[in-house]
């Protein structure tokens, strides 16, 4: 029974390959315990390699000591390296501002991932049973959750991988008296002092006096739950590449007019799986954040907001900004040349160089080939004099290759132009018209065509 579960997961959610190093978490406890036995007596059947991983977290003194004994002897009896690090997590805490659970969360994870970089281990196992996700799934319940919360632990993310959390924990107590061995007990797992130990010792067995499979219909829950949400974040994360203008390390840019277009509920994890990608999780992001988010996507002025772990939030001018640098409050800036035919000027605000030259021949071969900072005009369009400006509110042009005019502004978001580079782009004007959005587009009205006679060539240096 135990046998099949583990493997049951292990198939259904592609936990574990052939030729995988693994890192198995160790803590002493009954649930490792059985963990690293049913790696270690299946490894030739899984071709895997082992390497065991205890942190002492410094909070339990002398039975701490006899825990990391404990793990040493058991790895060695088993022909497992094993790696045993002690660190003061409670000191942690304190310089952090964390609670104890978080920060030994923090700490564990931080060590586990030293130990699988320094051996070589491409995967970590860790011992949560199908009781730890119950159990989360009450927590995050009293505490209040979204779709995501109430699935529950992940049965992997990333490295990780938990191949007992199908198995009960009665289970895997009884898998690991009939081996003859004798676990190590933490009493920190029956202090009401937390939460976890509330739930597991008073809550899951007042729930019981209801109906006395409640964990098997929790469990259910949570596995409908998943299926939901993973439909859900593809959908979100088909919808975030196509609302996207610029993704980088630090920032991520999302077209307002593209989101708002969304599903109500898509727009929320939209949001979410943005702030994810910049922030690297979730942690400490509530329903207030994302509320307020999606409160303010239709203002109409500049907004900014501030979420939790240095992360910003602001909206302006059609894009919605996510990034881990607060965004600077951007000055309008203007400008205005005159540049004769042919000529060249300096455009200081935008730090570039504008020529014209004037051409006898027309080579459409050449024309075609052109970069984006060269345009060739026909001569006729044009004036003596170009004006060259920053761009101004409500202007509008043909871009080439269209029939139909449009707003500079849709034009720009389109090309998926960064809001902090718009004011900077110089606009090439003749007649009250828009000749070319330098480096951006030509206006088909301008383009050169067989009936061309005189050519002039527009570069931006």
């Amino acid at each position: 029974m135990l046998k099949d579960k583990f493997f049951e997961a292990i198939r259904e959610y592609s936990l574990i390959e052939p030729g995988d190093k693994i890192v198995v978490a160790v803590s002493g406890g009954a649930d490792s315990v059985a963990l690293l036995n049913l790696l270690h007596t299946y490894k030739d059947d899984l071709q895997i390699s082992l390497q065991v991983a205890h942190l002492n977290h410094l909070l339990r003194k002398g039975e701490a000591e006899l825990d990391a004994r404990y793990v040493e002897s058991l790895s060695q009896r088993l022909g497992v390296p094993s790696a045993i690090e002690a660190v003061d997590v409670q000191a942690y805490a304190n310089a952090n501002g964390l609670s104890l659970e978080h920060a030994a969360r923090e700490v564990r994870y931080a060590f586990l991932d030293k130990v699988a970089k320094e051996t070589g281990a491409n995967k970590i196992a860790v011992g949560h049973t199908a009781d730890d996700n119950i159990e989360t799934f009450l927590m995050r319940l009293l505490r209040g959750a979204g779709l995501k919360g109430l699935c529950g632990i992940p049965v992997r993310r990333g490295k990780v991988i938990r191949p007992l959390i199908k198995i009960w924990r009665k289970n895997i107590e009884d898998y690991v008296g009939n081996l003859k061995l004798v676990p190590r007990r933490d009493h920190t797992n029956y202090e009401s002092k937390y939460l976890r130990n509330r739930v597991r010792l008073k809550l899951v067995p007042q729930l019981k006096i209801y109906n006395l499979n409640i964990k098997e219909i929790i469990l259910q829950t949570i596995l409908l739950l998943t299926d939901d949400k993973q439909y859900i974040e593809d959908k979100a994360e088909q919808a975030l590449q196509r609302c996207s203008l610029e993704t980088s390390e630090n920032r991520l840019a999302i077209d307002l007019d593209k989101l708002n277009k969304q599903e109500g509920p898509i727009q929320s994890h939209i949001i979410r799986l943005a702030i994810e990608n910049i922030k690297g999780d979730l942690t400490n992001l509530s329903y207030v954040h994302i509320r307020s988010i999606l409160d303010s996507l239709n203002k109409t002025e500049k907004w900014e907001l501030h979420l939790p772990d240095g992360i910003y939030i602001a909206g302006d001018q059609g894009n919605l900004s996510i990034s881990r640098q607060r965004p600077l409050q951007l000055k309008k800036v203007e400008y205005t040349y005159t540049l004769p035919i042919p000529g060249e000027i300096e455009i200081k605000e935008a730090g570039k160089i504008l020529r014209a030259s004037l051409l006898n021949e027309v080579n459409i071969g050449l024309i075609n080939k052109a970069p984006a900072s060269q345009a060739f005009v026909d001569y006729a369009f044009l004036s003596k004099n170009l004006v060259v400006r920053s761009r101004r509110e409500g202007d509008k042009l043909v871009p080439l290759g269209m029939t139909d005019g449009k707003k500079l502004q849709d034009l720009l978001v389109d090309e998926k132009i960064p809001a902090d580079l718009r004011d900077l782009i110089p606009i090439i004007e003749c007649r009250g018209a828009i000749v070319w959005v330098a480096g951006v587009r030509l206006d088909e009205r301008a383009k050169v065509t067989k009936n061309t006679k005189k050519v002039v060539k527009l570069e931006l240096i």
